[in-house]
């Protein structure tokens, strides 16, 4: 189908990290698996997480996503949505093919969970109150427990013991929550041109991160007020972006939310002291100071 190609080598060529298939190859290496399941599995992965954030841009009517106009801003929704359900299902066929009952559980297991969290991001945005708490929660389960089922199969493949899998899974947990948070708040201090994305697009789609929530736990009265008036708004300008913004700088509340990153990657290094020196050991550390003190 010729739309279905035109819009796969859009959003193939706009880039990207690729920190999820880099994991599952990395873990599986750190493991000792070297065959070619690693990279088939890297693709599937990547197809699934691709379809993820076509679909999130269609329900944040997200103008931008790495850089250049979404797949909805330039198709519109409709094409998006069929698209991101074709790359979906091309990830599970090629899943299937694999075979293995492990690898399907972990990564069925993930996207029950991140669903879970869009749902509890949608309950909290409407009630108007997101504490530090079900911040984490959220993150832990729409962008971690992803990230951390990669980890997972890259050690299944190399058949490590359960202890050392674990051991894997924490660390993609840890790198998970660190990359959110400093992602989120990115969101707030980030050049937009090097970021990727719409600066203040979080405060546009009414999401409360935890520079934002930070903020409003250190600022006065007053300005706690006006802030969450400001929230409660069906739709933000610019000028009233910009004010918050200031405010979240001004408090520390990026600051504060770029502290407690380097805590969860700390923690993700100290997850692999089970694992022997290697390469890919190094690189894993190395993975875990980038996702914090990245700029965009």
């Amino acid at each position: 189908v010729r739309l279905i190609r035109e819009m796969d080598g859009y959003i193939a060529g706009a880039g990207g990290r690729r920190l999820r298939p880099m994991l599952l190859l990395l873990a599986a290496r750190l493991a000792g698996y070297h065959g070619p399941r690693s990279a088939r599995l890297a693709c599937v992965v990547e197809l699934l997480h691709t379809a993820t954030l076509i679909h999130d841009d269609v329900v944040d009517r997200a103008p931008l996503r790495r850089g250049r106009p979404s797949a909805n801003a330039q198709w519109g929704d409709d094409a998006a949505v069929l698209v991101g359900d074709h790359l979906y299902s091309k990830s599970f066929a090629m899943l299937v093919r694999d075979n293995d009952h492990v690898v399907m559980e972990a990564l069925a297991r993930s996207t029950v969970s991140m669903t879970e969290a869009e749902v509890f991001q949608l309950e909290l945005k409407r009630s108007g109150v997101t504490t530090e708490a079900d911040y984490i929660r959220v993150i832990t389960q729409k962008t971690a427990s992803f990230i951390a089922a990669c980890c997972t199969i890259g050690g299944a493949l190399g058949g490590l013991p359960p202890d050392r899998i674990e051991a894997l899974t924490r660390y993609g947990l840890d790198i998970g929550i660190a990359f959110q948070i400093s992602d989120d708040s990115l969101d707030f201090v980030a050049n937009q041109d090097r970021f990727g994305k719409a600066i203040g697009a979080d405060l546009r789609e009414g999401k409360r991160t935890l520079p934002l929530i930070a903020m409003l736990a250190r600022a006065t009265p007053v300005e706690a007020a006006r802030i969450q008036g400001l929230l409660k708004r069906p739709a933000l300008d610019a000028e009233e972006i910009d004010e918050i913004r200031r405010c979240v700088v001004d408090h520390g509340g990026a600051e504060y939310a770029l502290a407690r990153a380097h805590e969860y990657a700390q923690a993700a290094k100290t997850d692999l002291a089970v694992f022997a020196p290697s390469e890919e050991h190094d690189t894993l550390g190395l993975i875990a100071d980038f996702v914090v003190d990245r700029d965009r």
